[in-house]
């Protein structure tokens, strides 16, 4: 009887040793995955208007179909502002999700992209996007110097009153469903918050 409560004891304890060892390995390849991620939804990286304050408005710009589009002020429904540039390989690649997007939310949201570049250039961008009615599609060099966006593709959700809910670098569609959540949730990124903890 002892040798065999000696021999369990012994079995477990190299049980529990190992599970040990198993949840340090863990551990380890949880910060590995972090690190290669980088930080969770679209990243902030302009000097522009802060989150929270009211983002600069435009009126009377005009879009792809010729329609007078406005960006920012009070409206009926939040307006996601994504700036992208008819040469940017991410934000061709990005096109179909945000067509995709615009269509299921247009009741609910209005999708603008702003573009620079020249006219030939966006005839030729728009002539393989098969952009329709779903989105405005509007060249607007002015806009993206107003909201300060150094690089593309980058994404700016403005609430129905024009206040910035929430921006930042779009590589790929999750994090522009980060945007909309920051919108949905009130919590604008987890950058956001880290930065917030920071200053506090």
């Amino acid at each position: 009887m002892t040798v065999f409560l000696l021999t369990a004891v012994i079995v477990l304890a190299i049980a529990v040793a190992f599970l040990f060892l198993m949840n340090l390995a863990l551990a380890r390849e949880i910060g590995r995955v972090q690190v290669r991620l980088g930080p969770l939804g679209a990243r902030m990286m302009d000097n522009g208007p802060k989150i929270e304050e009211v983002g600069p408005s435009f009126r009377g710009l005009s879009d792809h179909l010729g329609r007078v589009v406005s960006v920012g002020g009070h409206r009926d429904k939040p307006q996601l502002l994504m700036f992208t540039g008819p040469k940017c390989s991410t934000c061709k690649s990005l096109l179909p999700g945000i067509k995709a997007l615009a269509k299921a939310e247009r009741k609910d949201l209005e999708v603008v992209m702003i573009s620079d570049g020249t006219p030939e250039e966006h005839a030729a961008f728009l002539a393989g996007s098969g952009i329709r009615d779903e989105l405005s599609y509007v060249d607007a060099r002015d806009v993206g110097i107003a909201y300060q966006v150094g690089t593309t593709p980058y994404g700016v959700i403005l609430d129905a009153h024009g206040r910035i809910r929430a921006k930042g670098l779009c590589n790929q569609m999750a994090h522009v469903e980060s945007l909309l959540n920051a919108l949905e949730t009130g919590t604008p990124s987890l950058q956001h918050l880290h930065e917030q903890a920071l200053t506090h």
